[in-house]
């Protein structure tokens, strides 16, 4: 992955007066969207009319929506899940799809996601469907002395929520060989931590909502909210209008834009990630690896440097599958920008990518780069999630701000938020979520 070998095989692709730099891919890639429609799904008996009627609709099918979908079905209502898209099609199939827990901060959060590792589990059984969930551990870094005293620290105060270690350089030697250790002073390490294939595992969700009877209707773009005496009525689309008392905007980055058709402003912006793939290699790591900036130690209690924060070099990962049919590949992330809308690779990003790669396991100097994509993450106003009710505007539900960590909290999210829809009462685990919190959610101009 050195970056003059990466000349050779990346090309100019002009969109819009612009020349982001991709890789061509000879074949398809895991992330290329899919839609679920290449499976028969079973049809309701209002298809083809202009007006039909559903206990529930779900705008989004990434995914949390899919999640939702398939609860709310398994609980006898009936779902349509809409998307502009492609199943799958947005930042569920730009993800690296990881699922570690050894950052997470106690409390709901980490519960959250402890709970969500759980239901994965449960998910690979129940789905019948192998979304390459593999939990292969995962090490975070220490490259100086800042961050060995860091990781050491954290690793004493989180080991009393969840099994984290901290390991000499020694012991990461002895378990990952082939990085390159004379960077490395320490690590900490979570057997919890893990990865799927957030496409496979969106698409399982979808297929098996399907065969719950949900109606799963790919490119079909919301275009209007119908609301009535401050409650949602239904959604429109370009050709039909779908009535209903509730509707669940599960639409990531495009969730602002769904708000807004209702009259809800909703504080969440796209942040881009760019993202790499190799060819398939030997075995050459088996943990999720990444470095100290992915802890948010201030959240821990742990005083850092003020410059800590801004070194984007320490919060990119690397890991290599296990399982699939793209078994052997590396997975490099990612960049993290804020350029609005914008999905294309850059030559900067794609080459910082491929040094913190070769840095990181020397080996990758010679490996073939395959691929080079973009995706946008919804990241709210105040960093949390944004799952429940809106404010102002009964039956209206959000669940959206997930950011570039939505794997990890993606199958629970769905499966609190339709118990929470089903039964009225917030879960526990939501409380931190709540989308009343100040100047996030708004109702025409209200909270």
């Amino acid at each position: 992955m050195s970056t003059a070998s990466m000349s050779r095989r990346l090309r100019h692709r002009t969109r819009g007066g612009a020349a982001p730099l991709r890789v061509a891919a000879r074949r398809r890639a895991v992330d290329e969207p899919v839609s679920v429609q290449a499976r028969p799904l079973r049809r309701g008996r209002s298809e083809g009319q202009m007006t039909e009627r559903w206990d529930v609709v779900v705008v989004g099918a990434g995914v949390i929506g899919s999640a939702v979908s398939y609860f709310l079905a398994g609980a006898g209502l009936r779902v349509c899940l809409l998307d502009r898209g492609a199943v799958a099609g947005g930042t569920s199939s730009a993800s690296a799809g990881h699922a570690s827990v050894q950052g997470r901060v106690p409390g709901p959060p980490l519960e959250l996601a402890l709970a969500n590792i759980r239901l994965l589990e449960e998910l690979s059984r129940e789905l019948k469907t192998d979304f390459e969930y593999v939990r292969s551990g995962g090490l975070v870094l220490a490259e100086d002395e800042t961050e060995y005293h860091l990781l050491k620290e954290f690793a004493a105060r989180q080991s009393a929520h969840v099994p984290v270690e901290f390991w000499e350089a020694a012991d990461v030697e002895r378990a990952e060989p082939r990085l390159n250790l004379r960077r490395i002073l320490g690590a900490t390490y979570c057997p919890l931590d893990g990865y799927t294939n957030p496409m496979a595992l969106t698409l399982a969700l979808a297929r098996a909502a399907a065969e719950r009877g949900v109606q799963v209707r790919p490119h079909t773009e919301v275009i209007g909210v119908e609301t009535s005496g401050g409650r949602v009525a239904g959604v429109r689309t370009v050709e039909q209008m779908f009535w209903s008392p509730i509707v669940v905007n599960a639409a990531g980055v495009w969730s602002p834009a769904i708000g807004r058709l209702a009259g809800v402003e909703i504080g969440v912006e796209p942040r881009k990630g760019q993202l790499l793939v190799s060819e398939p290699l030997p075995p050459l790591v088996r943990a999720v690896i990444s470095h100290a900036g992915h802890i948010p130690f201030k959240e821990h209690g742990l005083q850092t440097p003020h410059d800590f924060e801004g070194e984007l070099q320490k919060k990119r990962y690397l890991k290599q599958t296990r399982s699939g049919g793209f078994q052997g590949r590396f997975y490099v992330g990612s960049t993290s920008e804020f350029v609005g809308f914008d999905r294309g690779s850059t030559w900067e990003g794609v080459s910082q990518l491929c040094r913190y790669a070769v840095d990181t396991v020397p080996a990758l100097a010679r490996a073939r780069l395959v691929r080079a994509w973009a995706g946008l993450r919804p990241r709210s106003g105040d960093g949390r999630f944004i799952i429940g009710p809106a404010p102002g505007l009964e039956g209206f539900w959000l669940a959206t701000g997930h950011d570039s960590i939505g794997i990890l909290y993606s199958t629970m999210t769905g499966k609190l938020l339709a118990s929470f829809i089903l039964s009225g009462r917030r879960p526990d685990m939501l409380a931190p979520f709540d989308p009343a919190r100040p100047s996030l959610v708004t109702r025409d101009g209200g909270h």
